[in-house]
């Protein structure tokens, strides 16, 4: 009997007028190639219909274009710009590239990828709806940010979603998920598996113990434990491996209890 695996197993969440799964797909090592085209067609075999990028990661835009466009079936493609200049001019420039590149005409989800400490975020946000009434963009979100910068975005447009590190381990955020949680803001975490400076290891040590008794990867229980923090978390673990694509979607099937759940929140 075939497993069936599925990111629909994990429940959905709104974009403004968008639902999609909520497990989706980072892609900062996503490259243009067969491989990466081949791991993006199987990742919407597996129900994923959110994928991340960013005009700052290289390759990936163009891979993505390459590989799955045009986008149907409910497909969210989101990305990000503004790394580095968040000025209107520039955003404007990055944006026409990452159209060009994903080979579309409308971003679902354009999110500024960091405040711009030269700049008023008012600035910037002012920009960002400019392109969204001018029909280049459909939803806007941002990424690295505090409740206030937060609070402040949504006075100039709606924000429906926000981009911050976060995972069982790395907690600086807790305000700002709870914030987000209060008020349907979509929380995506980046790096949901750990990232740089050994982040990786605290958290594969963090849930190894309880991921030993359930007799699962590391990687689910580190999963299942986001979806569980909140109802609006839509986690995006990047992998080049269409192995480790579908044992991160087993995370959306497994049971982790109020007391395993309980033991890992409290242990930092």
């Amino acid at each position: 009997m075939l497993e069936n695996i599925s990111a629909a197993q994990a429940g959905t969440v709104s974009l403004g007028d968008l639902t999609v799964n909520r497990i989706g797909l980072g892609t900062n090592r996503i490259t243009n190639t067969p491989d990466a085209h081949n791991l993006l067609k199987r990742a919407l075999e597996l129900g994923i219909n959110f994928i991340d990028t960013a005009h700052f990661y290289g390759e990936s835009e163009e891979g993505i274009g390459n590989a799955i466009a045009p986008y149907g079936n409910g497909l969210v493609v989101a990305t990000k710009g503004g790394v580095n200049d968040a000025s209107p001019q520039q955003l404007r420039r990055e944006l026409e590239e990452s159209l060009k590149r994903l080979k579309t005409d409308r971003i679902d989800l354009y999110q500024l990828h960091r405040v711009d400490a030269n700049i008023p975020l008012e600035v910037t946000m002012q920009a960002l709806k400019s392109f969204q009434d001018e029909g280049l963009i459909r939803h806007i979100g941002l990424s690295e940010v505090t409740v206030e910068q937060l609070q402040q975005a949504m006075q100039v447009a709606p924000i429906v979603s926000v981009q911050n590190e976060y995972n069982v381990v790395n907690r600086k955020h807790e305000a700002l998920v709870d914030f987000c949680t209060e008020h349907q803001i979509v929380f995506i975490p980046w790096f949901p598996l750990g990232g740089l400076f050994g982040d990786t290891a605290k958290v594969e040590q963090q849930v190894a113990n309880i991921a030993r008794k359930l007799d699962v990867s590391n990687q689910q229980v580190a999963l299942k434990w986001l979806l569980q923090r909140s109802p609006i978390i839509l986690p995006i673990p990047g992998t080049l491996s269409p192995a480790h694509l579908e044992d991160n979607l087993r995370a959306a099937t497994l049971e982790l209890s109020d007391e395993d759940y309980a033991a890992l929140t409290t242990s930092i």
